[in-house]
């Protein structure tokens, strides 16, 4: 892990510090990182607490709507199978996703940047497909992606496909 790397997801350092990759202190170190991601957000949400206030609302209704359809046991289970995925950026605020007393919403960002909110799904009984957006900046629109999910031998879903849409 160099100073240029994107930050890990707290999953990843982890997995790393469990296996001897990463010292105590590299772990910290980057888990300081996210600790300060937090910090920065919930200040953000202290100085306008409206603009804080409505996307609470706007996440509740996403999750509300997707656990609506599906419930919310398989939303958490995409959530972690997406949490996963290497290279998907948004799997640093889905790191606790199967924890059940977290509130659903919190991982959905319908406003602002950056966006996290599903589009569309089709679920099977062994395979989920969903189209993903996420990412965007001031400059940048967001990325909505495709991903294929199955269900391993031991019926959890992992992506294994995923495309740009």
């Amino acid at each position: 892990m160099t100073p240029t790397d994107p930050v890990p997801t707290p999953q990843q350092l982890f997995r790393w510090l469990d296996s001897g990759r990463i010292s105590r202190e590299q772990f910290r170190e980057a888990m300081a990182v996210h600790a300060r991601e937090i910090i920065q957000e919930m200040e953000q949400a202290h100085t306008n607490p409206l603009v804080a206030k409505f996307n609470e609302l706007m996440n509740r209704r996403e999750a509300w709507k997707w656990t609506r359809k599906h419930g919310e046991l398989l939303i958490r289970e995409i959530l972690c199978a997406l949490m996963d995925e290497e290279r998907f950026t948004p799997a640093r605020w889905l790191w606790n996703a199967a924890h059940p007393h977290i509130p659903l919403h919190c991982f959905f960002r319908t406003r602002g940047t950056p966006v996290l909110r599903f589009v569309e799904m089709q679920v099977q009984p062994q395979a989920v497909t969903l189209v993903v957006e996420h990412g965007g900046s001031e400059t940048l629109q967001p990325v909505q992606e495709r991903f294929m999910l199955r269900r391993n031998r031991r019926t959890q879903l992992f992506v294994e496909h995923r495309q740009l849409v």
